[in-house]
């Protein structure tokens, strides 16, 4: 049922891509089409953000955007591609944070924030602070003052060790004052294992999305307690973010885009003018609203310095937790 549900989204968002304006030409840069390497396989939540921005782009840009699929290493070739790539604004990539941050961390590779130049953030999905329904915890500082006085380690699930919402869950902590090494990290290899096993009751909470909570807090079955977010989400108005609460913590799922270091302040400049036209375009607006997605998630002048914050909280955190 959910596969037939997601054909029906993606038919409806390409109907609503389509109907866009022909290409408006452009003196200069760019002059011809502009390749964007994808680093995770078509059909998932990377490619539906790049086809969102590339059925548009070419209104703004006077030039095509044009996917192409650079995997593997869990979404690092697509950012070693884009390091090396020569900065002449004709190869471009996009990538989820947890390609583009927290696997080149986790893997020890040479790579930094200087090694890209960051365009926009396309979108962002916050992470929810979940637990089941008939936990004891009944909000985040019930659980927090558990997690200080327990003696024995709470039960986290988690899609692995060194992923978003392991991440999300570091930063947490470290805002709280509390050491990692008090809980049990229950790495499952994917968001729906570790959704299983919340449910059946083999640990005590999880980080997910809206999406992924929704169905099982409308039946009862798990308790939201905070947003990892800046402000509330429309699905749980009821539900804190962790800055309400006093917790400095901004963590999700965010897809953006990156050029390669050294492209020149014109050709940036040109790229992101196009970017701040496209997150206003209304067949994106529909598109965003298909997806259940955030348009106000779509920002291109405050993205380099939370992607910078964001490479210097990864680095120490996970390289922490890694025991590097």
């Amino acid at each position: 049922m959910k596969e037939l549900v997601t054909l029906g989204v993606s038919a409806a968002l390409a109907a609503v891509l389509a109907n866009t304006a022909p290409a408006i030409a452009q003196d200069g840069y760019p002059d011809r089409p502009i390749s964007v390497a994808a680093c995770y396989p078509a059909g998932g939540g990377v490619d539906r953000n790049l086809r969102m921005v590339e059925r548009v782009a070419a209104k703004y840009l006077g030039q095509s955007l044009l996917p192409q699929y650079r995997t593997g290493g869990s979404g690092t070739v697509a950012m070693q591609f884009i390091k090396e790539a020569d900065p002449d604004g004709y190869e471009l990539a996009i990538c989820d944070n947890g390609g583009a941050i927290i696997a080149p961390i986790a893997q020890g590779l040479d790579l930094d924030a200087d090694d890209f130049t960051p365009i926009a953030q396309v979108s962002f999905v916050p992470w929810i602070m979940t637990t089941r329904a008939t936990s004891a915890y009944e909000n985040l500082e019930s659980f927090l003052e558990a997690a200080m006085a327990a003696s024995d380690p709470i039960a986290i699930e988690i899609s692995d060790i060194a992923t978003s919402d392991h991440y999300g869950w570091l930063l947490l902590l470290k805002q709280a004052g509390i050491s990692p090494a008090k809980f049990k990290w229950n790495p499952h290899g994917g968001g729906g294992p570790k959704m299983r096993a919340i449910i059946a009751g083999e640990g005590e909470l999880l980080f997910d999305d809206a999406g992924e909570i929704e169905g099982y807090v409308k039946d009862g079955t798990l308790r939201p307690l905070a947003v990892a977010a800046a402000s509330r989400l429309p699905q749980f108005p009821d539900v804190p973010t962790m800055q309400e609460l006093g917790y400095d913590v901004i963590a999700g799922s965010s897809v953006a885009i990156y050029a390669p270091p050294g492209l020149s302040d014109d050709k940036v400049a040109r790229l992101q003018d196009a970017m701040r036209q496209i997150k206003q375009d209304p067949a994106l607006l529909k598109a965003f609203e298909l997806t259940l997605q955030d348009p106000d998630t779509f920002i291109v002048d405050e993205f380099e310095a939370a992607w910078r914050k964001d490479w210097e909280n990864a680095s120490e955190l996970l390289k922490a937790a890694l025991g590097g």
